[in-house]
């Protein structure tokens, strides 16, 4: 008898229902990436849900810096995340554009969510300066269940 209700357990969608509720995990719970920035006077909190496409993800600016967090993956696993920091050198002095200039990139491979209370730093905070002025820009992310 144990063994066919163990069959029709396993064959069901209740199993991952069950599980959940007997190790004390919120079954909705999805993992969102929370970054910190910082730069000069200007402070912005971001929140960015797994997608499965990395190619419509957007930069935020903030100043003259350009922050781009990609979570690829769904609800239950996130597959990589990959953070991207960007400098815009406006113009230069002879009036032409010099564009937007990757100044970092990291990448983590199938990073697992934090559940409860306490420090959850997933990258440390991260302190990048643009080349011509020295500005300084800083993040700090974390990956929580939610």
């Amino acid at each position: 008898m144990a063994s066919s209700l163990r069959k029709t357990l396993l064959g069901s969608s209740l199993l991952p229902a069950l599980l959940a509720l007997g190790s004390g995990i919120d079954a909705a719970a999805a993992p969102l990436l929370h970054c910190h920035l910082e730069q000069g006077d200007t402070v912005t909190d971001t929140r960015t849900a797994p997608t499965t496409d990395p190619y419509r993800v957007a930069a935020l600016r903030v100043n003259r810096f350009r922050f781009k967090a990609v979570v690829v993956g769904d609800d239950r696993r996130i597959g990589y995340i990959k953070l991207y920091t960007y400098y815009d050198a406006g113009n230069a002095a002879d009036g032409h554009a010099q564009g937007v200039r990757l100044l970092h990139e990291a990448k983590y491979l199938a990073p697992q969510p934090h559940r409860g209370a306490g420090p959850a730093s997933l990258t440390g905070t991260v302190y990048l300066y643009e080349p011509r002025l020295g500005r300084e820009f800083s993040y700090d992310c974390a990956l929580r269940e939610e």
